[in-house]
């Protein structure tokens, strides 16, 4: 995920053309472990840290705002970095770049023969269960949304996280293992996933 986010700032900072970029990972590499946290952050809030400390996985701080997130072998990333004008009926602002993305995710979810995807407060969502946490960020005219999207989690990783202060409504006070559940759950196959997302996306730039 460090080196996904370098090349995401690189590309926006000093690429001026609109990107999809994915990752893929296997199994073995469990060297993809960490804790991720939006640009203000703070890990005393948002980690228990001893045990996160104890545990060995590293701490990042990214770029962008947003929440905190564990990622491992089993998160997918995927990033847009839209160049100016290639969506001009998108407004660089979070809501318009969030209602976009979430029909882009209904849309490959759809292919996949999922259709009760939902955006609630900043989080894509099957029912209320939570699979996808975003983040952006907007120079101008051009934009970057970002998500982790979970095909899997471990329990005890997650454990690593603190209950934020502030949470959505739709959460209810739930437990991470009440409030999160991977793709995996869902879907059959993260390749098929991954091949939806790029077909949806493409019919859209």
């Amino acid at each position: 995920v460090l080196r996904m986010l370098q090349l995401e700032e690189a590309l926006f900072r000093s690429d001026k053309r609109s990107w999809l970029i994915t990752n893929e990972w296997t199994s073995a590499q469990s060297a993809a472990d960490a804790l991720v946290l939006g640009i203000s952050g703070k890990p005393e809030q948002m980690l228990h840290v001893e045990a996160a400390h104890r545990s060995g996985v590293p701490v990042i701080k990214r770029f962008t705002g947003g929440g905190t997130v564990v990622v491992d072998s089993d998160t997918l990333f995927a990033s847009f970095i839209v160049a100016e004008g290639a969506l001009p009926d998108v407004k660089p602002y979070p809501e318009p770049m969030l209602a976009w993305s979430g029909e882009v995710y209904a849309d490959a979810l759809r292919r996949c023969g999922v259709d009760s995807f939902a955006v609630r407060a900043n989080d894509y969502c099957i029912y209320d269960l939570k699979f996808g946490g975003n983040a952006q960020s907007i120079s101008g005219k051009r934009w970057l949304h970002h998500t982790s999207l979970l095909w899997d989690y471990e329990p005890a990783r997650m454990a690593l996280l603190q209950h934020p202060a502030r949470q959505p409504e739709y959460r209810r006070q739930r437990a991470h293992e009440q409030f999160v559940q991977g793709l995996g759950a869902v879907l059959p196959n993260r390749d098929a996933f991954g091949e939806a997302l790029v077909a949806a996306a493409g019919q859209r730039f």
